[in-house]
């Protein structure tokens, strides 16, 4: 299912299974009415219904978005998908036309989207494609996609063709929607793998991007360093275990909020921000790593009161328009809190402009946009003693890493209930490091697939995986769930950027496409 709007079960890992349905808020007395939250919590409310199987509920809040003025193309969209549920293909196809009439511009999902079969073989299907495509390069001009950078054949950027071409086909084989080269800051290629370039949801490498917004308001004295304490921004943090907290907690996973293991929760809440701040802190900061989307959410709350801007049009303002990027759009929640979790949509050459900014060391053009020495703290060395893969919301990348399932998460889990059963599956590889890109694929063949995984990690969320590396890093990334993915490496002058929808062609263990970094890694030849 295309996930533009319908987010709430994507967690690190992957979509696990649907929540419970969400009665939404009452309205308080009295509030004014405003428009755009009442559509955010209309699309929260058919989210839900739609993860939930509850189609005709799901339809029925579209078809009103629909009447009451929003004609987008993503509500025409999701009334596709709605309509397809409820077993009405017609129905479906018309909204499909609708979504395309609006501007619908990922032929990529038309093609290849396994939901979407059933509508294939129907007539001026191949039409809707056509139209989607020529939407597509009409956006890319309109949004000025990908421009400043200069082309160059692989021969000229000194990239393997041999390495290239494989990389490109296990991309494809991946279930990738998009994979991008750029080798001394020129475009060595761009594909697209039957569609055309569209804004793609970046999941948790959203989180890299945050960072660089506190960064940036650290470069203009707005924050003091990445130690100030939180309760800077929230006055009501300043006693007990939250007085202690600071943004270098929030950004490095080691806060001590209270949080699950996948974002569930977080996505039943009205006010992400809000949230974040009535939580409890439960270990001591600094004690522990644990990958926290509640924290970061926080920060989208640190970044507005400093700098009196919604993180979004402050990032707009100060890192996107900057580097030319114009087609962003950010998640918001019903609130209107730009997501800090996850939530941000670009084009994936422009994802990779972001990531040559931070090998130019935070120059574009002549103009210094970001300061090197944050680029070098979020990203040269581990921000933490307990992961030495986790630098501040950026992950260090090294030609070796392993992944260690300790003992301490098995027993976790049996005392949250997890069945005898399936633990027993797991005693051959308790203790034992596993390469990092193996280490999906081990757990989901002992627990019977993604599902048995996610129930796994849910059950022992509170004691981490261990992580052990061999050598300095090689380079660093903003990474997603279905393998999201924004890789740098400075010493051989290399940004790769791989981008995917999840539209059911591949398992969610192949889309994560665990060879990634390997791969990417092999381009540049040793010397």
């Amino acid at each position: 299912m295309r996930y533009r709007l319908f987010l709430p079960l994507c967690t690190l890992l992957a979509c696990a299974h649907s929540p419970p349905a969400v009665t939404p808020p009452a309205p308080v007395a009295q509030a004014p009415v405003d428009p755009e939250s009442q559509f955010r919590e209309a699309l929260q409310r058919a989210g839900m219904a739609m993860e939930a199987g509850r189609f005709d509920s799901a339809l029925s809040e579209m078809q009103r978005l629909w009447d009451g003025g929003h004609q987008t193309d993503d509500v025409a969209w999701y009334a596709a998908y709605a309509s397809l549920g409820t077993g009405d293909d017609a129905a479906a196809f018309t909204w499909l036309e609708r979504a395309v009439e609006r501007g619908m511009n990922s032929p990529g999902d038309l093609l290849h989207d396994k939901s979407l079969a059933p509508l294939r073989r129907m007539p001026g299907y191949d039409a809707l494609v056509a139209r989607a495509r020529e939407n597509a390069l009409k956006a890319r001009a309109e949004g000025n996609v990908g421009a400043g950078l200069e082309k160059a054949t692989p021969a000229e950027a000194g990239v393997s063709v041999p390495a290239l071409e494989a990389f490109v086909k296990a991309a494809e084989d991946a279930g990738s929607s998009a994979l991008v080269v750029l080798r001394h800051g020129k475009r060595v290629g761009e594909w697209y793998f039957g569609g055309e370039t569209q804004r793609i949801e970046s999941m948790s490498a959203t989180k890299g991007v945050v960072a660089l917004a506190i960064g940036l308001l650290i470069d203009e004295g707005k924050i003091a360093s990445a130690d100030a304490p939180v309760s800077t921004f929230f006055p009501e943090w300043k006693d007990g275990l939250k007085g202690k907290v600071t943004l270098r907690h929030l950004l490095s996973h080691t806060s001590g909020l209270a949080a699950n293991a996948n974002a569930m929760d977080i996505y039943q809440s009205r006010d992400f921000v809000r949230y974040a701040l009535d939580a409890h802190v439960v270990d001591v900061p600094g004690s522990q790593f644990f990958y926290n989307n509640k924290a970061t959410n926080l920060l989208a709350g640190v970044v507005e009161r400093a700098s009196g801007e919604k993180l979004d049009a402050y990032l707009m303002r100060r890192l996107f328009e900057p580097l030319g990027i114009r087609d962003v759009f950010w998640q918001k929640d019903p609130s209107g809190n730009p997501l800090g979790m996850s939530g941000l949509r670009l084009h994936p050459v422009d994802f990779a402009k972001v990531g040559q900014l931070m090998l130019q060391r935070g120059v574009w053009q002549g103009q210094r946009i970001l300061s090197e020495s944050w680029i070098q703290e979020c990203t040269a060395a581990p921000s933490q003693a307990h992961n030495p893969t986790a630098g501040l919301l950026w992950w260090l990348v090294y030609d070796k890493a392993f992944r260690v399932l300790g003992q301490d998460m098995v027993d976790e889990a049996r005392r949250n209930g997890m069945p005898e059963s399936a633990l027993s599956r797991l005693r051959d590889v308790v203790d034992q490091p596993i390469p990092s890109g193996d280490f999906m694929r081990v757990l989901s063949e002992r627990l019977g697939g993604m599902k048995g995984v996610m129930a796994f990690m849910e059950k022992s969320a509170r004691v981490p995986l261990r992580t052990q590396v061999e050598g300095a890093p090689r380079g660093y990334s903003a990474r997603g769930s279905f393998g999201q993915l924004l890789l740098v490496v400075p010493a051989q002058d290399l940004v790769v950027v791989r981008m995917a929808v999840p539209d059911g062609r591949v398992p969610p263990d192949v889309m994560e496409f665990p060879a990634f970094n390997a791969m990417a890694l092999s381009l540049v030849p040793s010397p």
